[in-house]
């Protein structure tokens, strides 16, 4: 459990939403809205800029890749169910190009 570390801000982000789209105070909800098309912007160039990625070797602390799909299928699920359609898109968009990049890293040489 020593990559336990990596997924903390995931971990926190999903509780986040969690709380927006059941308890809905407006500061969750304003929350949401801004960390989720700054996040998907970063993935996007993440992926953009592949050349300097894939010079990056993975760590050997790294989360199981299960796990990352597990807390994007609960954001998507939980903002769907919510009816915030958009931002469901958004983050389902995150977990596709999250699932890429991680394919691309971790492709044999």
């Amino acid at each position: 459990m020593k990559w336990f570390k990596t997924i903390v801000v995931d971990l926190a982000v999903t509780a986040l939403i969690l709380v927006a789209v059941t308890l809905k105070p407006d500061w969750a909800r304003g929350a949401v809205l801004v960390y989720t098309p700054f996040m998907l912007l970063l993935k996007v160039i993440a992926w953009v800029g592949q050349g300097a990625v894939k010079q990056l070797k993975p760590r050997a602390r790294e989360a199981p890749a299960w796990m990352f799909h597990v807390l994007y299928a609960v954001n998507v699920a939980a903002l769907a169910w919510a009816q915030w359609w958009w931002t469901a898109v958004q983050w389902a968009v995150i977990w596709l190009v999250s699932y890429l990049e991680h394919r691309r890293l971790h492709r044999p040489a």
